[in-house]
């Protein structure tokens, strides 16, 4: 008995007051994930055992029954532990808790109940008819009062799991400054025991779709930060895999760019992030369908015959648009798409827009009749020997496929439908109606207190860059755009940042510390409304291109769509 005593590294005995006879599940939180550790059934009393012969991995654990959790409860160290749960139900609801042998627990479920108590009186608070200046002070003190709490408990844990639960219910207060990565300093990428929480998945997603600028170059810059800091093999792992899920995923056009970067640059170049050989020869397949077609990118060139074999080519169409069109024939969802691009296609709005339709088939029947179909703006084509790698090529590994490209056959929409069609096009063409307009001429003064105008500047372009360090967006905009002045040394570009506020001093320490020294800093200390009067300075940062004469080529642009601008109109200087 002594022995099997030894050989035991976990009791949890559970005994449930008003539950229900049907089984109760032990489960460990592993990110996103519920994993089942084991399954008993209660005794006449409603009490059960879990015992095992190995210790339990740290890490948040639930107890589970008829599809609902009955309560969590926490594993700091992986070692022998003994702990009596006795809980009260009523209704499938737990009511009270009893915990012997674990004070971290009792803690914790004394903090989960502080929490829920003071929760609920801010939502009383705000459904209240109250003040709203008032309502707002007092959300804010019983927050500060959360907050002030929290961070006590995971002082006084700080190396068990409950300090790393508590000190992440909130994100750092100076999380909204010029770094972004400020919103992870709670989170020790370090301690493998964040894997079984639900921390990682809810701050990542927070931090990749809510804190940064949703622009493919500024997310890869973020992830080689966050994927080459210091960190547990294991974190390293998860996070790989997590982010990479989370662009493959996005229903946001240009964030697989993202994921194809991560696959390449970390999955297939570092044989310590899996060790799922499976899982790498999906990530290298992906890479190879998806490497020469994402959204930015010159279309992959085609010459394919017509039924009669003539070798059309897709780069000799003329046209300000022209959609690339992958089909099949027993292909319902083809079929579909077929006659919404058909009547797409006679609308007298897109005359501009010409279709290459390639049947993906080797059925020469077929093909006939699709191509005696199609309207006469069709270029109708196919590959039955499969010779042009077009599958590779354009991703199509399921059909209908479709790609819209601009007058240069830049890709500028694909795995796409005909509905989104329209949009992109109507988007595009009210940005390619560009009149250029002349920017206005601003007097204003250097950081130094000298007299500038915007038309002293003698460049072939000028950027004209509006912001404010007081907002959140413009730190890490100001930091991607002088990286690309500082790219552009060189050329004939001249950068002017224009500071819409007042605080001369905070500007100039800003500056200094962000060593933004290199470009035009100008600000307009006179408080008059030059500045304001031609440009809102509600909606900085504020991007525009000017040309030689201060026309705008451009205006509200991110800096990636600066760079790529850039780069066509310039094509024989090497940016970066």
């Amino acid at each position: 008995m002594w022995s099997l005593f030894l050989a035991v590294f976990y009791n949890l005995f559970l005994c449930l007051n008003g539950g229900s006879d049907s089984p109760v599940i032990l489960a460990l939180q592993q990110g996103e994930h519920v994993l089942p550790v084991d399954t008993l059934s209660p005794d006449f009393q409603g009490c059960m055992t879990f015992m095992g012969e190995k210790a339990l991995e740290p890490g948040q654990y639930m107890f589970v029954q008829d599809n609902r959790r009955l309560f969590n409860f926490l594993i700091s160290r992986r070692e022998p532990v003994t702990i009596r749960f006795i809980a009260t139900l009523n209704k499938g609801r737990t009511e009270d808790i009893k915990i012997d042998g674990s004070e971290e627990n009792n803690a914790y479920m004394r903090f989960y109940r502080f929490l829920q108590d003071k929760y609920a009186v801010i939502n009383n608070i705000l459904d209240s008819d109250s003040n709203p200046e008032e309502k707002l002070l007092e959300v804010e003190r019983l927050e500060g009062t959360i907050r002030e709490y929290t961070y006590f408990l995971a002082g006084q844990f700080d190396s068990c799991m409950l300090g790393i639960i508590a000190r992440n219910v909130f994100t750092p207060q100076d999380a909204d400054g010029d770094d972004p990565m400020r919103y992870l300093d709670h989170i020790d990428f370090k301690d493998p025991r964040y894997l079984n929480t639900s921390i990682f998945p809810v701050r990542l997603k927070e931090f990749f779709t809510q804190k940064l600028v949703q622009q493919p170059d500024t997310l890869m810059r973020y992830t080689d930060l966050i994927l080459q800091k210091d960190m547990h093999p294991s974190v390293r792992a998860y996070c790989a895999r997590y982010l990479f899920t989370l662009f493959f995923t996005s229903e946001i056009m240009g964030m697989e760019r993202v994921a194809v970067y991560i696959a390449s640059e970390y999955f297939l170049k570092d044989p310590t992030i899996s060790d799922d050989p499976e899982m790498l020869r999906e990530m290298e397949t992906y890479v190879q369908f998806n490497s020469q077609c994402l959204t930015g990118m010159n279309a992959p060139a085609l010459e394919l015959p017509d039924l009669a074999g003539n070798i059309l080519s897709l780069y000799a169409i003329r046209a300000p648009y022209t959609v690339v069109f992958f089909f099949e024939d027993n292909c319902p969802a083809c079929s579909d798409e077929l006659l919404k691009l058909v009547k797409f296609s006679q609308n007298a709005d897109n005359k501009d827009v010409q279709l290459y339709a390639v049947y993906t088939g080797d059925n020469r029947d077929v093909f006939e009749k699709y191509s005696d179909f199609f309207p006469g703006n069709w270029t109708a084509v196919w590959d039955p020997d499969l010779s042009s790698g077009f599958h590779r090529k354009y991703n199509v590994r399921s059909t209908p496929r479709i790609y819209l490209l601009d007058r240069n056959k830049i890709i500028i929409g694909r795995d796409i439908g005909t509905e989104t069609l329209n949009e992109i096009m109507t988007d595009h063409r009210s940005r390619e109606q560009v009149d250029l307009p002349a920017a206005p001429d601003m007097v204003l003064e250097t950081e130094n207190g000298e007299s500038y105008a915007l038309y002293d500047i003698q460049s072939s372009y000028t950027v004209l860059y509006l912001y404010d360090p007081a907002c959140a967006t413009c730190g890490m905009v100001t930091h991607l755009l002088y990286d690309l002045f500082e790219s552009t040394r060189d050329m004939k570009i001249c950068f002017s940042a224009v500071y819409t506020g007042d605080d001369y001093k905070s500007w100039r320490k800003w500056l200094a510390e962000g060593g933004y020294t290199g470009w035009i800093n100008l600000w307009n200390p006179s408080g008059d409304d030059r500045i304001y009067r031609h440009y809102n300075i509600n909606d900085i940062p504020l991007i525009l291109l000017l040309d030689e004469s201060k026309r705008i080529v451009a205006d509200h642009v991110s800096v990636e769509t600066l760079t790529y601008i850039l780069k066509e109109l310039m094509p024989n200087d090497q940016l970066f």
